[in-house]
């Protein structure tokens, strides 16, 4: 099958999230008087990552999750540090963290004069419209779709649509999605009967009960498959 439109996931797949949440995370607890450590990282994760679920699973909303995840984190390190405070400074730093997965910007340039490319993220609008047009990804990318402007969340059919009527594509056997959740991107693909993409640099083991069309572990790999 030809591919016309690559829908491409963000975090973790086109931009590199851990970096831009690590810095954005030190930052806010230096602003606000608390001990910044890996433990507290990966305490925050921990509770970041299972309400992102919730979300996926339309349990909450991404404005939700912007103080409930610093509400649990400073209840459960015993902190009466202000929740929202901390929320609202988090996410000005995290809006900074443009940085890229390696071989992100190299690959769009590449796909770019072939494809149309359109990035699909879940995400917070402010903090997703900011790292993106902060990057170089910018010239290569028809649209950037945030499930916060529209509603609906990956993996649920309603964004896909969104995507397809913004981007005026109606073929789905055209359309692949890439990205690095099994969760959100490839089940949301599949779902929506599209071709899925897995980007799993880190060799996890698929134990989702349904396949992929493709895995890759680098983002060259990418045109080898187009």
């Amino acid at each position: 099958m030809k591919y016309e439109l690559i829908l491409f996931d963000a975090d973790g797949t086109l931009f590199d999230y851990d970096r831009a949440e690590r810095r954005a995370l030190e930052e806010a607890c230096r602003q606000h008087g608390l001990e910044y450590n890996e433990q507290l990282l990966e305490q925050y994760r921990r509770i970041n990552s299972a309400l992102w679920r919730q979300l996926e699973e339309g349990l909450l909303t991404s404005a939700e999750i912007r103080v409930e995840r610093f509400r649990s984190l400073l209840r459960e390190i015993g902190s009466g540090a202000s929740a929202p405070g901390l929320a609202e400074d988090y996410l000005s730093y995290l809006a900074e963290g443009s940085y890229l997965i390696d071989g992100a910007e190299e690959i769009c340039r590449h796909l770019a004069s072939n494809y149309r490319l359109a990035i699909l993220t879940n995400g917070i609008q402010e903090v997703q419209t900011s790292r993106f047009q902060a990057s170089p990804l910018v010239p290569y990318i028809d649209k950037l779709i945030i499930s916060e402007e529209v509603g609906f969340s990956k993996p649920r059919p309603e964004i896909f649509e969104y995507a397809m009527d913004a981007l005026d594509h109606r073929c789905r056997q055209t359309t692949m999605i890439v990205g690095d959740s099994l969760t959100s991107d490839m089940r949301g693909g599949i779902n929506y009967g599209i071709a899925t993409c897995w980007y799993n640099p880190n060799g996890r083991e698929n134990d989702m009960g349904f396949e992929v069309d493709h895995e890759i572990c680098s983002l060259d790999q990418l045109a080898r498959i187009l």
